[in-house]
């Protein structure tokens, strides 16, 4: 979480999700250093100073209660469009939002979700319940055939190091052998990429039948505290990681955070991932 690096920003709507939010970032604020930021989108101008009334309340008790100050910043927008723009316009490395299941994620956002963190520069982490807090971090890292899965190495490297955490790389056993060749040089890639960054790592096949059930099994069964996945950089292409599998992910059964990234055309234009 520093590649932007200015700040964790968190969608602030006064709700649980938001405080379920809010209790992941501030882990990652603690570890990383980085300053927290609630944004809540004002659909009504009147509103307003309503809600920055309301909100430094919150950040208030905050300090209170933990001794952590946190930043805030009330907008007028869509929540679909102006919560990615402000973290945009703060710098932001990261943004969280809570939700209760896919029907949440509709509700908190609209039905726009996965085209907005599809979109966007700036990775989000879905988040469903409070914290686990576990002896050993664990981050799941699925790796699958397209070249762009193995963007999502930035942040487990990143997140490894700074953590301690434990990595498991999974897989797809994919039966064609065009996919089983794309998918063994990515992983092949990635063992790489880790070694190079002095990552530990443990590399698992998973069921390609269905492998979002296999990856939400798998790191359930690890105690995994984080998954990471990659969007598609188009949504209309039918395969794994499809709009409705994504969502799936996202709003998996056991509640794990997820952290969403999107392809980014820059670092195959420059290499990085060549």
């Amino acid at each position: 979480m520093k590649e932007r690096g200015k700040a964790i920003v968190v969608g602030w709507d006064f709700t649980e999700c938001s405080r379920l939010a809010l209790d992941h970032a501030l882990f990652y604020s603690y570890q990383t250093n980085m300053k927290v930021c609630l944004v809540h989108i004002a659909t009504n101008e009147l509103d307003i100073t309503e809600k920055e009334f309301e909100l430094q309340k919150e950040v208030d008790n905050l300090y209170k209660s933990r001794g952590k100050r946190i930043d805030m910043l009330v907008r007028l927008g869509s929540v679909s469009s102006d919560l990615k723009s402000v973290a945009e316009e703060i710098s932001a490395a990261v943004i969280f939002i809570g939700t209760h299941g896919v029907k949440g994620i509709q509700n908190y956002i609209g039905s726009h979700v996965l085209k907005i963190i599809m979109d966007s520069i700036i990775p989000f982490v879905i988040v469903q319940a409070p914290r686990e807090k576990h002896t050993h971090f664990s981050l799941v890292c699925p790796i699958d055939s397209r070249k762009e899965s193995k963007e999502v190495l930035y942040w487990v490297a990143y997140l490894a190091q700074i953590l301690g955490a434990k990595i498991s790389l999974v897989y797809p056993e994919y039966k064609t052998q065009a996919r089983i060749k794309m998918t063994q040089a990515n992983v092949n890639f990635s063992k790489h990429y880790l070694s190079k960054n002095s990552v530990i790592y443990e590399e698992v096949k998973l069921s390609s039948t269905h492998f979002n059930d296999a990856i939400v099994d798998y790191a359930k069964q690890k105690n995994s505290d984080l998954i990471f996945t990659i969007t598609n950089r188009q949504t209309k292409i039918q395969n794994y990681f499809s709009a409705s599998r994504l969502q799936y992910l996202i709003a998996n059964k056991e509640k794990i955070p997820v952290l969403c990234v999107s392809p980014r055309k820059d670092l195959w234009t420059y290499g990085s991932y060549k």
